[in-house]
């Protein structure tokens, strides 16, 4: 995409791009995506892009729609754009995990001779509005809402928004659960810079007179591609101020009838280049988002994201609580499951640390075993394990004492020589061996606290 931010804003109301929701939880919290245990990954979904311009998918039926320049190209994917390079709408089936058959356009009289840009649908699928451009003209483009209806497979009976006008751009629709408000960008008289957003409700069977945001949505800047989920959150894309990149998207959470100031959702969403066109499945733990961010298969392409479990090391220094040495040959067990203990034994990374992968889960249980110490055994809270950079544990050595007796005959108590005595400790289970002296006697020294076995053998 050019740099030049007039050409840029241009292109970006000729590509007529827009954004759809078909489902979000109702408690969506987005702060909730930077918690320590999560981390977001952002992927190029390889085998939908071209090497003209993807952008703006939305799930639509068993796959997905979005639109793209990929019809006549050149190696660049961005001959002519303006002239050649018409918008289309495609539909892609899924047929496995970001996986997609080969992109189709859209059955019916919905890619026209011009600019068709993307859709949003009502919630049975077969009502869907989309931004088209009839006039072509030098300099300033025109862009209109229509609505069409989805018959026998084609789109067809296509129609005019009322709220449109020539003189200047409506575009970028996206339609709340309930069908009845539907949002989008203009940069007609009365807004606060460049384009906006408004909203438009139906009642009557008409859609009413197109309504601005207001100053906690809009600035002077341009805000495009809104987004709202099911509990009535906006999002949107802006190149105005607290922008990491050229155009960045931002959250606007729902404060009673209106919306609270905008906020920018932060890496990895937003780069250093353009990112728009942002969508959440029903799990609000996957969708879809543009951008031209560096390492893409062509100019603007389509993006998937996901939360998955953050791979975070941590470390558990082992101390002697006596001297302040550090332990190198104790035995370190963890696991974060108490009803299914299946202990993970942990490799000595340096000089007495031992080092772990943290899973996601609430409480951790550690057990620590070292001959001569006392054994230790604890729980760490959630808290503990992902807020604390190392555990720090101190063992104690254990008391030792001296265990003795004599071997006799049972009958005349006379002393038995080299009699085989084996030691059991029930505390570890440690084995300890002697042979009795020419008196009979033997000795052990022993750790204090543990219960002992002793037998004895002789032919």
């Amino acid at each position: 995409m050019n740099s030049n931010s007039t050409t840029y804003l241009s292109f970006l109301l000729a590509s007529i791009m827009l954004m759809s929701f078909d489902g979000v939880k109702n408690n969506f919290n987005f702060d909730s995506y930077s918690k320590d245990e999560k981390q977001i990954e952002v992927y190029n979904i390889e085998n939908l892009n071209s090497k003209g311009l993807d952008f703006c998918a939305i799930p639509y039926r068993n796959g997905i729609v979005f639109t793209s320049s990929r019809n006549k190209v050149d190696g660049n994917g961005l001959k002519n754009v303006f002239n050649n390079n018409y918008f289309d709408l495609y539909y892609s089936e899924k047929i496995g995990d970001d996986i997609y058959k080969e992109p189709q356009k859209l059955s019916g009289k919905i890619n026209g001779d011009l600019h068709d840009g993307t859709a949003t649908f009502n919630q049975a699928g077969d009502m869907m509005y989309f931004t088209r451009n009839n006039e072509k003209t030098k300099g300033l483009i025109s862009l209109k809402i229509y609505s069409a209806e989805s018959i026998g497979g084609q789109w067809i009976n296509l129609k005019e928004l009322p709220f449109n006008s020539k003189k200047f751009s409506t575009c970028h629709p996206t339609l709340s659960k309930d069908g009845k408000v539907l949002y989008f960008a203009s940069d007609r008289p009365g807004g606060y810079g460049g384009m906006d957003i408004y909203k438009s409700f139906y009642k009557n069977g008409e859609w009413e007179e197109a309504q601005n945001l207001g100053v906690n949505v809009n600035g002077e800047g341009n805000e495009l591609f809104p987004y709202i989920n099911e509990g009535g959150h906006l999002f949107l894309s802006s190149d105005g101020y607290g922008t990491l990149g050229r155009l960045d998207i931002f959250l606007c959470k729902k404060d009673g009838k209106g919306f609270k100031f905008k906020k920018n959702v932060g890496e990895p969403f937003n780069s250093e280049a353009d990112d728009f066109g942002f969508y959440i499945d029903e799990t609000g733990e996957h969708g879809y988002l543009s951008s031209n961010r560096q390492g893409g298969k062509g100019s603007d392409d389509v993006y998937g994201w996901k939360l998955a479990e953050k791979i975070i090391s941590k470390k558990i220094i082992v101390i002697d609580e006596s001297t302040g040495e550090k332990i190198n040959e104790a035995e370190v067990f963890i696991d974060n499951e108490k009803e299914t203990w299946t202990p993970n034994l942990l490799k000595l990374v340096e000089n007495g640390t031992y080092e772990y992968e943290v899973k996601n889960a609430e409480t951790y249980f550690i057990k620590i075993e070292k001959e001569g110490y006392e054994e230790y055994s604890a729980v760490l809270e959630k808290d503990i394990i992902y807020d604390e950079k190392e555990t720090i544990v101190r063992i104690n050595k254990r008391k030792l004492s001296l265990f003795s007796g004599k071997v006799q005959e049972q009958v005349f108590h006379k002393a038995m020589e080299n009699v085989e005595i084996e030691l059991l400790n029930e505390c570890d289970g440690r084995k300890q061996k002697a042979k009795s002296s020419k008196d009979g006697s033997f000795g052990f020294t022993v750790m204090c606290g543990c219960e002992y076995i002793v037998i004895s053998k002789k032919e």
